[in-house]
């Protein structure tokens, strides 16, 4: 739909149906980021040989997942499913 609209505000209030896939999608990877982050809260705080298993998984899910949702961004960066917001600094 945004393809249709041309003017300034052309993406800012609507969205194309991938670009809302993608929000969703970016949304879902932070908040499980987020979770592995507190589960190694709570493996650390633990101690222990338990609680330091726990808290290298983690971490191991953390890392995977940051690096997954980095090149996913690239990818739909590639493939135009996303735009940069066009806004550039003032001089």
């Amino acid at each position: 739909m945004s393809g249709l609209i041309k003017g300034p505000l052309d993406g800012v209030f609507f969205y194309s149906r991938t670009e809302k896939v993608m929000d969703i999608i970016v949304i879902a990877i932070i908040i499980v980021i987020l979770f592995s982050l507190g589960s190694a809260l709570v493996g650390m705080i633990r101690g222990g040989e338990k609680g330091s298993d726990k808290m290298f998984k983690s971490l191991r899910l953390r890392i995977s997942l940051s690096v997954f949702l980095f090149t996913l961004l690239m990818f739909a960066s590639f493939m135009g499913w996303i735009e940069p917001n066009n806004v550039l600094p003032t001089q």
